[in-house]
């Protein structure tokens, strides 16, 4: 089990980088490890104290996978004169599947800084790449919520052919733009203030059987928030194909999404998560929506809303599971921080969709 420490101090100089903990699954409470993930330290070129590593850690969920970890708030340090610049555009580091870095595989040594800090926040000099990120088993992809001064964009990169030939393309806010080797080469129209790229997730199945569908969430989506569903184009750029809209101002309506074949017909459903939902005469705080795929496509009203107590921010973390109850059908977790303790809900699936009652809450 791989945990991100996003505020953990480096245990020898107490610089507080982050860190990823590696825990067997056992009894034990004491057998986990700190990732020994070299970061240097020179202030004048990058600050990486309080930079958030652990705020994403991914796996490839495939034999001999890699794995992801993160620090959206890695910055960089430019220099005009005796003036500096600072310019906090995260970073991204994979190792191989023994967690130590191998410096014969493309993945591991390619920077993975895919925003250009040689820009302002007009552009990607702000762009916190890693907010979200992950694997497939040759697409890393990632969110970068702060680039075009907060529109926020989706990024990809792609092995072609070989592990040395790797492509990479970004999808903004509002346009679509291209990117060789993280530097922007479109235009994107202006705004800000959704948040795109803030939770990211891919998958096939979704809009075509056999292609990769990118869902982001864009939480501040004119207030409501909003999931795009993005497609590489022939022009190998990604392209929204639909986007689903938030149902209520400030319920942070895609700051958790998840992918999952709930009624097990071939085609993949989208979960999305609202923690800031609520209605106060009910009582409710916190939703969660369930769209159904209808064969590569989706109804902009949700099939089914999950909602939480007041004060839960219920549907802040939610993912897909696996079948955990061995009955043919996917299963979802919602988190939900900040009722009592924090809970965690768990919700099985039947051949038509996920069950509206918990069978569980942890």
């Amino acid at each position: 089990l791989l945990v991100g420490a996003p505020r953990d101090a480096e245990p020898v100089n107490g610089t507080r980088t982050g860190a990823v903990y590696a825990c067997p699954l056992t009894a034990s409470t004491r057998d986990c490890h700190r990732l020994d993930i070299e970061l240097k330290s020179e202030p004048d070129k990058a600050i990486i104290d309080d930079m958030w590593l652990g705020v994403t850690v991914a796996s490839q969920r495939q034999p001999a996978g890699r794995v992801l970890a993160c620090a959206h708030r890695y910055t960089k340090v430019l220099w005009s004169g005796s003036e500096d610049q600072r310019r906090m555009v995260g970073r991204c580091y994979v190792r191989g599947n023994d967690l130590r870095l191998n410096i014969s595989d493309e993945w591991q040594t390619y920077h993975n800084e895919m925003c250009n800090s040689n820009t302002d926040a007009d552009e990607t000099g702000m762009c916190q790449m890693g907010t979200s990120a992950g694997f497939t088993a040759n697409i890393i992809y990632f969110g970068a919520p702060g680039a075009y001064n907060w529109q926020g964009v989706a990024l990809s990169l792609q092995q072609i052919n070989t592990p040395t030939q790797l492509s990479a393309i970004m999808m903004g806010g509002h346009g679509v733009v291209g990117v060789s080797g993280g530097s922007c080469a479109g235009p994107v129209s202006p705004g800000g203030g959704f948040d795109a790229g803030y939770t990211a997730e891919v998958g096939s199945a979704v809009l075509q059987q056999d292609t990769v569908t990118m869902v982001t969430g864009a939480p501040r989506y004119k207030h409501m928030g909003a999931v795009y569903l993005l497609s590489r184009s022939p022009q190998q750029t990604l392209q929204r194909s639909l986007l689903l809209p938030g149902h209520q101002v400030g319920s942070y309506f895609g700051s958790a999404v998840a992918l999952a074949d709930l009624n097990n017909d071939g085609w993949q459903d989208l979960v999305v998560g609202a923690p800031y939902y609520f209605q106060r005469k009910q009582e409710v705080g916190g939703a969660v929506y369930v769209y159904m795929n209808e064969v590569g496509g989706f109804q902009p009203e949700p099939s089914l809303v999950l909602t939480g107590p007041s004060y839960s921010a219920f549907g802040f973390a939610v993912a897909s599971i696996g079948d955990i109850n061995q009955d043919g059908f996917q299963d979802i977790a919602v988190g939900a921080p900040f009722e009592g303790p924090g809970k965690v809900y768990i919700y099985h699936s039947s051949a038509e969709g996920l069950l509206d009652k918990p069978r569980q809450v942890m």
